[in-house]
């Protein structure tokens, strides 16, 4: 687009004062230009309201607006960063409103052909509400990249209920479910933005911190035990066992070490008499 057209382009975006919403495409535009995002959003009344309302056609007020706004543009980088692709604002939209947040009911957002790339890049596991595994292994593998060129600190948690079978057996696979759905929102509360937290396996929990030390990590993995220690459900309580793992450019510097450095440490919290943490 030369200048001219780029120039014309932009006084249209930002001449809006009569819309109540925008085109798709200029929303897309919008977020990749901070430029004429601030122009914009100097021109515009109630200006993240109008923005999510063109693309979910739901009404929120400006605080929770922007807020929301926000998350998504987060939500967006880390799907382009995670699938190596461009995705856009309408499909990062649709994702962590449906599948993160689980408030847009019917979503009316995206073109047919968009829906199927989500149901491709399904990120989200239904029932924790965490992270999928496909997802967790494209993330640690980028991390830990990231790490070897920044010299930055890495960690892995690995998080396993104690007794689950047991669990399954005694009260029914619906309280099982459960359990792992509470112990998700838990987990989802206390870890950072910063940080993924993803459903490993059955019921083996996982998240990766970068930028973060063993000690930090540490303390995060026993926050995270003993708030799961608190969780009561009809007739009885559960406990996780954690294990800590870090990276360093000469030890643990591929995701299959990283993860077994993380299961060795969640194996001696299981022989240690569970309900444990240990680095």
């Amino acid at each position: 687009m030369d200048k001219e057209k780029k120039d014309k382009h932009i006084e249209d975006i930002i001449d809006v004062q009569g819309r109540d919403t925008l085109p798709l495409s200029d929303i897309e535009y919008l977020s990749r230009n901070n430029g004429v995002w601030e122009q914009y959003k100097e021109k515009k009344e109630n200006f993240y309201s109008s923005i999510l309302m063109s693309l979910t056609h739901e009404t929120y007020n400006e605080l929770d607006a922007k807020r929301l706004w926000n998350k998504i543009v987060e939500h967006m980088n880390f799907l382009e960063s995670a699938l190596n692709r461009k995705v856009g604002i309408s499909v990062a939209t649709l994702d962590y409103l449906s599948n993160i947040k689980d408030i847009l009911k019917e979503p009316k957002i995206i073109e047919e052909n968009k829906i199927e790339l989500v149901a491709e890049f399904s990120t989200i596991d239904e029932l924790t509400r965490l992270y999928s595994r496909d997802v967790f292994d494209v993330t640690l593998l980028k991390y830990i990249e990231e790490s070897k060129r920044t010299h930055s600190p890495l960690c892995l948690i690995l998080i396993d209920v104690d007794d689950f079978k047991q669990v399954n057996d005694q009260f029914g696979h619906q309280k099982g479910d459960e359990v792992l759905t509470e112990i998700g929102a838990c987990i989802n509360e206390i870890v950072r933005e910063m940080d993924l937290a993803a459903r490993y396996g059955g019921e083996e929990l996982a998240i990766i911190l970068p930028n973060t030390d063993i000690e930090k990590a540490y303390i995060l993995g026993e926050r995270i035990r003993d708030n799961v220690a608190k969780l009561t459900f009809q007739g009885f309580s559960v406990t996780v066992s954690v294990g800590v793992g870090d990276m360093s450019l000469k030890k643990n510097n591929t995701p299959e070490t990283l993860i077994k450095a993380a299961d060795v440490a969640l194996y001696k919290a299981k022989d240690m008499g569970k309900n444990r943490t240990v680095k």
